[in-house]
């Protein structure tokens, strides 16, 4: 169940440098948002944040921890991941527009988000024009973001758009805890998302997804354990999948 673990504490928060308030002077911020106050709150895994079209004029969020998914439902049923968020990422937005919620967020892994007041912030964006600049400058991130995964669905083939997202995967240097040792001394990387998960973000069938995954491993590119994956050949993986080197970003 999500709970509120503590207040939000700016100065010490491990994502502030990506945060809105990144562009405030240390020395300064403390004074800036005194009359600022987030929520530190914590959702295990398969929460949801908030619904498609939910009233979202009291709060946005930025993700501190985990990985959340952004899903849109279709007016038949079936549900549509859009992005996977990483810490950092910035989120909920919508009630700056005066619009509700356009999708819903879940937890894929345990997380931690800090909660934003948008009446406050509101008032913050008057008074600072550093928060204001950096909150335009996210929320173009944000949009960017959208118009690169739809040249990757629209404009890469199956193996590059795989490949891509198993590279970006495991070389983010967002998610530290996403990282892990195994008795062997190797590093893996946590796969939160299931194979059908991975074809609703790419646009593939869980059968592509499959196929792509048991040739790679037979070459000797990717290795696979209990949701986690580990790129033992990079290179060799980028040469399989990739065109014109149409994986790097």
């Amino acid at each position: 169940m999500s709970h509120i673990k503590c207040k939000g504490h700016c100065l010490s928060c491990p994502v502030r440098h990506q945060s809105i308030f990144s562009e405030i002077p240390e020395e300064e911020l403390e004074e800036t948002i005194r009359d600022f106050h987030t929520s530190v709150i914590t959702y295990g895994e398969g929460e949801s944040i908030f619904h498609q079209h939910d009233d979202s004029s009291e709060s946005a969020y930025t993700l501190r921890k985990g990985l959340i998914k952004i899903t849109k439902s279709l007016p038949d049923g079936r549900v549509q991941i859009v992005r996977v968020l990483m810490a950092g990422d910035l989120f909920g937005f919508d009630g700056l527009a005066n619009e509700s919620y356009n999708h819903t967020a879940t937890a894929l892994t345990e997380c931690e988000v800090c909660r934003l007041p948008l009446a406050d912030l509101a008032q913050l964006r008057k008074r600072s024009n550093e928060v204001d600049h950096s909150t335009l400058s996210r929320l173009i991130k944000n949009l960017r973001q959208t118009e690169d995964m739809l040249l990757e669905l629209g404009a890469k083939k199956a193996s590059e758009k795989l490949a891509t997202f198993l590279l970006n995967l495991s070389q983010s240097d967002r998610n530290p805890t996403l990282h892990h040792i195994d008795n062997s001394n190797e590093e893996w990387v946590s796969l939160p998302l299931s194979r059908s998960e991975i074809g609703s973000l790419l646009g593939l069938t869980i059968e592509t997804v499959s196929r792509f995954f048991s040739q790679w491993k037979r070459k000797g590119f990717i290795k696979e354990s209990k949701r986690s994956i580990q790129i033992l050949d990079a290179d060799g993986l980028k040469k399989s999948a990739c065109s014109l080197g149409s994986c790097e970003n």
